[in-house]
């Protein structure tokens, strides 16, 4: 039996939260660690506007868990952290490659499956809130992206579409 796409959402976003954990742990680059732990943090709020959007639906109260407060993308805690920070001190020390490579493939994962949630949506609300999770899915992804590339150097990151690559890391 396959589970519904609200279960599904929930579990995957608390095996984010619990990777992104791990992974921040594992890190000593400060600025994979600043990325990992600011995953971390948007998972819990995804997983706390899903665990929402399921009970709102049970109880059909028609509000939505997207009037909730924003927290900042991604790529503004990480820009924020590092226009601040010793560029020094990131680029030095890269470690647990893996992890960025597995933070990927887990996003992609996410992506796909909020993609196809999307498409077959049942309700507004639904289709609302699936929208914002495949566009959270593509922050998330850009930001893993750009930093795995401004860390080990990798040309790709030059030659990326100017919306994908993240121009102040230029400097």
């Amino acid at each position: 039996m396959q589970k519904n796409p609200l279960q599904f959402a929930l579990e995957f976003e608390q095996k984010g939260i619990e990777m992104y954990m791990k992974l921040a742990a594992q890190t000593e680059n400060p600025l994979g660690k600043k990325l990992f732990y600011s995953l971390a943090v948007e998972e819990v709020e995804h997983a706390r506007k899903i665990d929402f959007l399921s009970e709102d639906l049970k109880k059909k109260t028609g509000s939505s868990p997207l009037d909730s407060a924003r927290l900042p993308d991604v790529s503004e805690v990480i820009k924020s952290f590092f226009i601040n920070a010793d560029k020094e001190s990131l680029r030095g020390n890269v470690t647990n490659v893996a992890g960025y490579e597995l933070a990927l493939k887990m996003e992609r994962e996410g992506y796909a499956a909020y993609q196809e949630f999307l498409k077959n949506a049942a309700t507004a609300e639904e289709k609302e809130f699936f929208s914002f999770l495949v566009a959270q899915e593509k922050q998330h992804i850009d930001a893993i992206a750009n930093v795995y590339a401004y860390l080990t150097g990798s040309e790709d990151w030059l030659q990326n579409d100017e919306s994908k690559t993240w121009n102040w890391m230029n400097f």
